[in-house]
């Protein structure tokens, strides 16, 4: 399953559903977009987080980080019209993300709600 970059966050913050995403992670092969740790790292700096580096280095520990290719750019270019029909405000980062997880066939684990409506995805309320 691919995580979110929504899922590391708030599994970091401890938030109220981090026990719900430990549960369901624990013991599963997961992978990460190399886009959610752009995210992750953006959210740490934006938050004060010292030592983000240790935060970023538990996402590689935890999980396969996977690369971006020319198709799965050109997929998400060509269908985020679409998805934004189901998803409004849906913005590239995510059609990224959600494409990626569609051309690995596997399902896309998060809370942001504008994957909410999507197909293939695990939403944590």
């Amino acid at each position: 399953m691919m995580l979110d970059s929504w899922v590391w966050i708030e599994f970091f913050k401890e938030g109220p559903r981090s026990q719900a995403i430990g549960d369901l992670i624990l013991g599963k092969d997961l992978f990460t977009s190399v886009l959610s740790l752009a995210e992750v790292s953006f959210w740490l700096s934006c938050n004060g987080i010292q030592r983000p580096e240790t935060y970023l280095q538990k996402i590689r520990k935890n999980s396969t980080v996977l690369f971006l290719d020319e198709i799965v750019a050109e997929q998400a270019g060509a269908t985020l019209p679409s998805l934004r029909r189901r998803a409004k405000d849906l913005g590239m980062v995510d059609a990224l993300i959600y494409t990626q997880a569609q051309s690995s066939q596997m399902p896309l684990v998060s809370g942001d709600p504008h994957f909410k409506e999507l197909q293939d995805v695990h939403f944590i309320e």
